[in-house]
């Protein structure tokens, strides 16, 4: 008798319809066009694994990791199905039954061992300019040489030292409105201090005195998407223990995966948890007096994770481009369409994350910016990286990147 996907009842599985409506944006199937790789087939399979009539293995595990997360099937399923809720417990099923691929266990066991981390980025950041070289994307580096099937790849450069190597604080410009806990997240503390930077100085030029404990860790999202839910809570409680220690007004994140699994998953969490283009938007007028020092077109990647995980309102980082000063604006066809990076999701599958990032670099290309906005560092990396493959002159940048340009006194 198959085990059945933990945590998942019969009703919500017979919820799907059927109906067909998630091939249409699937990212995946619009590349396989295999059934197994929608959302509907991976509904159907996990509905023969409760029925008891499939047993997990591992072209079944494959299937049910053949996915970016990207939500898409879960925004336009008529009936509303709670897709990521299943796709999270098949998971941990097939975890269970038949392991999580190396290339993940690896990704997970580097996140997870903050001392690892660290280590790592001692003995190689001194010598990662010499094998590799400079992209048009700031804080990243080429390989030198290009990958057969993928062609050029690029890599975040990562730090001698971590950005929360301590207790930090950085007080507010003028009359502080709130007292903010910045959680940096992987990316930022070990590859993009200089963004962690930015996101500081913005928030202090908006009256928020920020603070950056040490004690904190990666939030556990490569562990949560992969299914290996045990090393997620393991990584979940030791936030709580460090951030709870705290005293902040809220906790405010700049990653948009780190903001969706905050705000899902730490519901134990003694503080409200805000995206940072949350924060923009509501001091939208106080922006709106900043001006770049010199004129710049600009267009908008939608981070899955904040229009779909968060469902933050599309509008909100549009009109925050469209009130600063020396910035035009330039609408990105599909622009809330997937990346290709899905966390771990790039290293399980490289060529079917090619095909989606490609894609993603074409539309950009199009709009002749001179800069590509989002907030998530996992996309500025991979649309970065699309860019030059497609030898684009539009470079990809963290909004927070962008905004410390206009600062009054920068």
């Amino acid at each position: 008798m198959a085990d059945r996907v933990l945590g998942i009842s019969q009703e919500l599985l017979e919820k799907c319809v059927r109906c067909g409506s998630c091939r249409q944006v699937c990212p995946v199937f619009n590349i396989t066009k295999e059934e197994p790789s929608v959302a509907r087939g991976k509904i159907f399979l996990a509905d023969m694994i409760n029925k008891g009539k499939v047993e997990v293995n591992k072209e079944i595990a494959d299937f049910f990791n053949l996915c970016t997360t990207c939500l898409r099937c879960e925004e336009i399923c008529p009936v509303m199905v709670d897709y990521e809720k299943i796709i999270i417990s098949a998971r941990a099923l097939a975890a269970e039954k038949v392991g999580i691929s190396p290339e993940k266990r690896a990704a997970i066991k580097l996140f997870s061992n903050r001392k690892l981390l660290e280590t790592v980025g001692k003995l190689t950041a001194p010598l990662s300019r010499f094998f590799t070289k400079s992209s048009k994307s700031p804080y990243n580096r080429l390989l030198p040489f290009k990958v057969p099937k993928l062609g050029k790849v690029l890599l975040p450069e990562i730090k001698a030292r971590p950005f929360n190597y301590e207790d930090r604080f950085f007080p507010a410009k003028g009359k502080e409105r709130a007292k903010v806990l910045f959680f940096t997240g992987c990316m930022f503390n070990n590859f993009y201090s200089e963004t962690a930077e930015s996101v500081v100085k913005v928030l202090n030029a908006l009256g928020y005195s920020v603070l950056v404990p040490k004690e904190q860790y990666c939030c556990g999202a490569p562990a949560f998407f992969s299914g290996d839910l045990k090393s997620f809570e393991k990584m979940k409680n030791k936030n709580l223990k460090g951030l709870s220690r705290q005293e902040a007004d809220f906790v405010i994140t700049a990653c948009a995966t780190c903001g969706h699994v905050l705000k899902k998953e730490y519901k134990e969490l003694p503080f409200k948890v805000r995206e940072l283009i949350e924060v923009l938007f509501e001091n939208i007028e106080e922006i709106g007096k900043w001006e770049l020092p010199e004129k710049l077109k600009l267009t908008w990647h939608h981070p899955c994770h904040i229009v779909r995980g968060q469902k933050i309102p599309r509008n909100y980082p549009l009109d925050v481009l469209k009130v600063l000063k020396n910035a035009e604006f330039v609408p990105l066809e599909e622009a809330d369409n997937c990346c290709g990076m899905g966390g771990s999701f790039k290293l399980s599958h490289p060529q079917i994350s090619r095909e989606i990032q490609l894609k993603k670099a074409r539309n950009i290309d199009k709009t002749r910016a001179d800069f590509v906005l989002t907030e998530c560092p996992g996309c500025v990396m991979n649309i970065a990286e699309g860019l030059e493959r497609i030898d684009s002159k539009v470079k990809s940048l963290h909004i927070a990147d962008l905004l410390v340009r206009a600062l009054p006194d920068s």
